[in-house]
């Protein structure tokens, strides 16, 4: 039955390896390789919050990575595997511990190790960084804490809160893991009313009790004011309800038979499960039908399900009160958001129908059933069944099937471009939308993306003559300047419509500017190389002036109808000014 568990182990690895087949560096990866690069490895780096994440270890990892080569993925994808390796591994010591050696405990071990609600932990740096790591040490955790609740003894203690130490330096979501364990001990290690259940932890486990009190108040106490930025009172007002239809009425029942087969991308970072409305419904049956089997079949089956549904309901709570407020209700519908529901559902499946060793009271056979759905034909034919559905469901996952959004094939033509122009000047704009997000500006500027290249193109906020843009396949392209508005003063018999001095003048335009996507094109013929400052709306810019004839393009957002330059020595002709959008030419 070993050897079994352990096939299952390797087999569920290959599965994953599979599974990073087209994958890639995604969104977030990419403001967590900058920070990386940004200087050197510093406490204040590492225990800087992320979106309310604290993540001192991914971030510890993230640098690792960015300082071996930022533009390989070779590192993330062997870690990602190796750590669910060791996760397949730890889930297997669990259910044999929890119920011993039998066949049985196969099952619950397939239903986690292919779970899909398990596929953005392992294949998006962003959420495999944090999420494998502490579904590793949850499950660690948890299986200590079994070994604890048999026999009390303060190695196992201790072994369970260092593992759950090292779960929350990778994310703070660790913190469910505590109910998880606790749940464990209430319904399978006490016994009688739920105020005796109380006592009997009380009695028994005081130790385990101080010691998560101690460990928690002291990490809130860090956490709270250093990293929480919502407000975990405004549950009341925020999409709860929403959320949970979404979380426990369609994704967690779709996930738990090995769907979606089916997704939806919403807002570029969001896969969503779409599964079709039959398949849904047929979802629920199943989960309907296994629940009241546990129920009807086994004494003290039914609680089991408790675990999962606190899982949910936290989830909910967190997603309501941070991502929903922003997102709605849909983000639920991601199942980065309830990685821990592969655990939490596969210990159901295995706490109400399988005895537990040891414990006070676990799900017996009732002499009365007359049916069962626990006979190795049908374990083995819903086994295949889930299987099916998981492959399915991770062949089609959209971060495996990128294509005009594909960020590899983007910096592989940034790549291609610097190596065809080794000496284009790029003007400072922004990347497409589905590479990284434009709210979170200035990071998504090419002086931000490109240094990942190591050490990237060169670029500027003003460009001259030659200047380049990148388009969204990633390939360096000529400015293609529209302009909309020009200077009003005509052009007199020298060529020039002005001339800039060391005094500032100031030039009406043809028309009123307002909006923040506006550059500015000057050409000019100066006396000698200078800086000219050039005043736009509220603000001013220094732009350098090269000695001859040249043209500049320079971003130029605001409201205004005029524009005022200045040098700091010599003088230049200004012989046109134009004001307007530009684009990737040919």
């Amino acid at each position: 039955m070993l050897a079994s568990g352990l096939l299952l182990v390797a087999a569920s690895t290959a599965f994953r390896v599979w599974q990073l087949h087209g994958a890639w560096f995604f969104f977030d990866d990419f403001y967590f390789i900058q920070r990386a690069l940004d200087g050197p490895l510093t406490w204040t780096y590492l225990v800087k919050p992320y979106n309310g994440h604290l993540m001192p270890a991914g971030a510890l990892v993230t640098w690792l990575n960015a300082h071996a080569d930022p533009m390989s993925f070779t590192y993330p994808a062997v870690e990602i595997i190796v750590c669910f390796a060791l996760t397949g591994l730890a889930m297997l010591r669990l259910v044999l511990r929890l119920f011993g050696a039998r066949w049985a405990v196969l099952v619950p071990l397939t239903i986690f190790l292919f779970s899909p609600m398990l596929i953005p932990a392992t294949i998006w740096w962003a959420a495999a960084v944090n999420q494998i790591p502490m579904m590793l040490a949850i499950i660690m955790a948890l299986s200590s804490f079994v070994a604890y609740l048999r026999r009390p003894r303060w190695t196992s203690l201790a072994a369970t809160f260092a593992w759950m130490v090292v779960g929350l330096l990778f994310v703070e979501r660790t913190l469910v893991g505590f109910a998880v364990l606790w749940l464990v001990a209430l319904l399978y290690f006490t016994a009688g009313t739920f105020p005796d259940r109380l006592r009997q932890l009380w009695t028994r486990y005081r130790g385990a009790v101080v010691t998560q009190v101690v460990v928690v108040v002291a990490y809130l106490a860090a956490y709270v004011p250093f990293a929480l930025n919502f407000d975990a009172g405004s549950v009341r007002s925020k999409p709860l309800f929403g959320v949970l239809r979404e979380l426990a009425g369609t994704a967690f029942p779709i996930g738990a038979v090995g769907g979606p087969v089916d997704w939806k991308v919403s807002g570029v970072t969001q896969s969503e499960v779409h599964p079709s409305q039959l398949l849904l419904a047929l979802s629920w049956i199943v989960l309907l039908v296994v629940v009241v089997a546990s129920a009807m079949t086994r004494r003290h089956g039914l609680r089991a399900w408790l675990i999962p549904v606190v899982g949910l309901l936290a989830n909910a709570a967190l997603i309501s009160v941070s991502r929903a407020i922003y997102f709605g209700s849909a983000i639920a519908l991601d199942y980065r958001f309830q990685t821990e529901s592969a655990l939490t559902l596969s210990l159901a499946v295995g706490l109400a129908f399988l005895s537990v060793p040891g414990a006070a009271q676990s799900a017996e056979p009732r002499p009365s059933a007359t049916w069962s759905i626990t006979t190795p034909s049908w374990a083995v034919s819903a086994m295949i069944g889930y299987l099916v559905l998981a492959t399915a469901s991770t062949a089609s996952y959209p971060l495996r099937n990128l294509t005009d959004t594909s960020p590899e094939r983007y910096y592989d033509n940034v790549a291609a471009s610097m190596r065809a122009e080794p000496d284009a000047q790029l003007m400072n704009l922004t990347v497409p939308d589905w590479l990284w997000a434009p709210l979170a500006y200035p990071t998504n500027t090419y002086r931000s993306m490109f240094p990942m290249l190591s050490p990237g193109p060169s670029v500027s906020t003003t460009v001259t003559d030659q200047g380049r843009i990148v388009d969204d396949s990633g390939t360096f392209r000529p400015i293609q300047f529209t302009p909309a508005r020009a200077q009003l003063t005509h052009v007199g018999p020298d060529g020039c419509f002005g001339t800039a001095r060391r005094t500032t003048s100031r030039f009406s335009l043809d028309g009123p500017v307002l909006g923040p996507e506006w550059f500015l094109r000057l050409r000019y013929a100066a006396s000698e190389d200078s800086t000219a400052t050039i005043g736009i709306g509220d603000r001013e810019v220094d732009v350098p002036l090269e000695k001859g004839g040249h043209t500049l393009v320079t971003p130029a957002p605001g409201a205004y109808s005029s524009i005022t330059i200045r040098v700091q020595s010599g003088v230049a002709c200004l012989e046109r000014l134009e004001i307007g959008e530009v684009s990737p030419g040919r």
